[in-house]
């Protein structure tokens, strides 16, 4: 992956200085990247949306003091079709990320404060959400669709998914094991498509009153709590060791 980096301090970004930056971090991430270099955010909160990311990008910041923040609406890191992306130690606050079609996606020890719309967005292949923290995001604070794992994630409400799990056409081949998520309407809801397989296994769900974990018709939920049994039904599910209550 990249080499040890440099500052976005280097292309005049400020630490909370409340205006808008997203030009100086763009630039900074695309020289940064094209050099094979990690871009470093210091600890600080910063005003900026719809940061695009290429292949090959890591961002640094410092867990839980390094903010990005928006008003809200898109993603405020968007990137699609793009391979080896690494993000670590960063917060959100008003969107989140979204990464689609990539390749080797790695999102770890990263928190969503606050989200209009999802939290963390990822499909693809070779994906690890790992260690994360998500509250207040009002659709699904973890979303993933692809080849890979979602483990050991922190995830509260009070919005509609925990984690939701594949899409309308795909499922993907996914570990979804020991996160724990309390307070959203359901905890994890899973794609009814036969486009591949899930291992779903000892999460610890409290609080959702749609049920720990359901199938999802599209958008749609279908089928009673799998916490409770019925996963047979579904014969690419893995259902075993959750608990909901």
């Amino acid at each position: 992956m990249a080499q040890p980096g440099r500052s976005v301090a280097d292309w005049g970004v400020v630490p909370n200085s409340g205006r808008d930056q997203s030009r100086q971090i763009q630039q900074a991430i695309l020289e940064l990247s094209a050099a094979g270099q990690s871009v470093i955010i210091p600890a600080g909160r910063y005003v900026c949306a719809v940061l695009t990311l290429p292949s090959n990008t890591a961002i640094l910041g410092i867990p839980g003091l390094t903010i990005l923040s928006t008003s809200g609406g898109a993603a405020i890191l968007h990137f699609q079709n793009v391979e080896n992306i690494q993000l670590r130690g960063l917060s959100f606050s008003g969107a989140g990320v979204s990464g689609r079609d990539c390749r080797n996606l790695s999102i770890c020890d990263c928190q969503v404060l606050s989200s209009t719309g999802d939290g963390f967005v990822c499909s693809g292949s070779g994906l690890i959400i790992a260690g994360n923290r998500a509250a207040a995001c009002s659709q699904a604070a973890i979303w993933v669709e692809g080849d890979g794992m979602a483990t050991s994630n922190l995830i509260s409400g009070p919005g509609r998914f925990g984690l939701r799990i594949g899409g309308a056409n795909r499922l993907g081949k996914l570990s979804v094991v020991n996160n724990v998520i309390s307070g959203t309407q359901t905890g994890i809801a899973v794609s009814n498509s036969d486009a591949g397989y899930a291992l779903i296994a000892m999460n610890m769900i409290t609080g959702a009153a749609q049920g720990g974990i359901r199938a999802l018709n599209g958008d749609e939920l279908t089928g009673k709590d799998l916490t409770k049994g019925g996963s047979e039904a579904f014969r690419n599910l893995a259902i075993a060791a959750n608990v909901s209550v």
